[in-house]
């Protein structure tokens, strides 16, 4: 590979592979963590709403499991 750019994105791809045994499932669990808290910290820039925590969940499709309440 020439490109510095995907070198890097590999390396990190092969490094977060091999932190999780290179087992799919705890991949994508940690990837669903970390999905969760992106949305968590997104939304904490946006001032409250008058919506319910039901219809938070569907727009944003938040499984209820990955809940930290």
């Amino acid at each position: 590979m020439n490109d510095a750019t995907l070198q890097e994105l590999w390396t990190i791809k092969d490094g977060i592979a091999k932190e999780h045994a290179y087992d799919l499932d705890k991949l994508v669990h940690y990837l669903k963590e970390k999905y969760q808290l992106n949305v968590e910290a997104e939304l904490s820039h946006v001032p409250p709403s008058r919506e319910s925590e039901s219809a938070r969940r569907l727009r944003l499709q938040i499984p209820e499991k990955y809940d930290q309440a």
